[in-house]
């Protein structure tokens, strides 16, 4: 029993000490707080400032899309003309229309033809000479050298041959 006799009086509880208290101060009724208005104001000029860069820039590559439409459309126009007068002057150097032409101003055929090659200075083929019956007279207007360098121009008398 001895033992439950200690048991019980290490049971009993001591008398607790008293709490301190913490120290007391001062304090503020209500805390400041700092404005956030310049902050704000600055992110919506960054905000605006950035939606009107790109107004401009979206308007700017609008503009440069335009000009560009345009001046694929004037590409296309120019290339078709020169398409056309390719053809036209493929057909001008035709040896058909070459040939109408000759014949028109009174040219004659050879009968023969000779091709001198520059590489040897060689003269391949014959030439030979067109018959004086099938000759045509040629008008041509005469080209005189007045002093001074100008050039004047008198028609030619009726029936007249230039060159031989």
């Amino acid at each position: 029993m001895s033992q439950m006799a200690v048991a019980r009086t290490a049971r009993v509880a001591r008398p607790a000490a008293p709490r301190k208290r913490a120290a007391l101060r001062v304090v503020d009724a209500a805390p400041t707080t700092r404005s956030h208005a310049g902050f704000v104001v600055l992110c919506l000029a960054l905000v605006v400032a950035g939606l009107l860069s790109a107004l401009l820039l979206n308007t700017a590559r609008a503009e440069s899309s335009f000009t560009l439409s345009d001046l694929r459309s004037e590409q296309t126009q120019l290339h078709d003309t020169r398409v056309t007068l390719e053809a036209e002057l493929s057909q001008q150097r035709s040896p058909e229309t070459l040939a109408a032409a000759a014949e028109d101003l009174g040219l004659v055929a050879s009968p023969s033809t000779a091709v001198l090659r520059l590489s040897d200075n060689q003269v391949l083929g014959v030439a030979a000479q067109v018959d004086p019956a099938d000759s045509s007279t040629v008008v041509s207007p005469f080209v005189t050298t007045v002093e001074g360098g100008s050039e004047r121009t008198e028609q030619a008398p009726e029936g007249a041959v230039q060159g031989g």
